[in-house]
């Protein structure tokens, strides 16, 4: 099997994607390399790459991006992507990105995983969006975010933020992925509560909104709400491909709080 032939059955299953201009691409390596094994993680960091590599797994699949722009222009981001490539060749390792296809795949991708990680009974989710409704049976806001810290410990998150009333009672809270967690969309599922990410929303706007309309937000890090999603993946490239080794290697990416 060559490295190529994981973006192909991407390209065969994921019919949502505009292949012509999406970032499910190969970031670096090369992609008529033969598979030795295959690493699943959300962020490609320095650490993961060299694990990948101890561990003989030559194919790096992550969900966000490796060279992102922000710093351009900048001697740091020139640094950075320099070092980054040059890492990639001395491991022999080939990096690929799998989000628009995951961020959308229908009952095991990211938005899936996630409401299925926290353990809430949910509604079914058009294959075009990225939100869910989970039922919450009347709890409090606070009660919720409790329950929500308790499944993501795990995963390293060590708080829940809240904007609004810590005391309304809800039913229908609606969750989101990543950074496209848009509170007025969300709400238009007939939300009365919504799970978000930091980085999709704008602390003062979103707070604002949220404090306004009486429509309270939670706030969970960004990588938190996709990792249950990331483990989905290596399992299912697993079942797709057997006989090749096929792991979940966590990011450990610094989101951490000082309480």
């Amino acid at each position: 099997m060559k490295a190529k032939e994981l973006r192909e059955h991407c390209k065969r299953v994921a019919t949502w994607v505009n292949w012509e201009k999406t970032c499910d691409q190969f970031m670096h390596g090369d992609p008529e390399a033969e598979v030795k094994g295959i690493a699943v993680t959300w962020l490609a960091t320095n650490p993961v790459l060299k694990q990948a590599a101890r561990q003989g797994l030559n194919v790096v699949v992550a969900h966000e991006g490796a060279f992102y722009p922000q710093f351009k222009g900048t001697e740091s981001e020139e640094r950075h992507h320099r070092q980054k490539r040059k890492l990639i060749d001395e491991l022999g390792v080939t990096l690929m990105r799998c989000h628009d296809t995951w961020d959308r795949m229908p009952g095991i991708g990211i938005p899936d995983a996630w409401a299925d990680f926290l353990g809430f009974d949910s509604e079914p989710r058009d294959t075009q969006s990225f939100y869910k409704i989970c039922k919450v049976n009347g709890r409090t806001v606070e009660e919720v975010a409790r329950r929500i810290l308790e499944k993501t410990k795990p995963l390293g998150q060590r708080m829940v933020r809240i904007m609004g009333d810590t005391h309304k009672t809800i039913s229908r809270l609606a969750i989101g992925t990543g950074a496209i967690t848009n509170p007025a969309l969300m709400h238009q599922l007939d939300a009365d509560s919504i799970l978000a990410t930091d980085d999709g929303i704008q602390t003062t706007s979103c707070g604002l909104w949220a404090v306004d309309l009486d429509i309270p937000v939670l706030i969970v890090d960004h990588p938190t709400a996709e990792l249950p999603g990331m483990m989905a993946l290596a399992t299912y490239i697993g079942e797709q491909f057997p006989g090749i080794p096929v792991s979940y290697l966590p990011c450990r990416f610094p989101c951490e709080a000082v309480l």
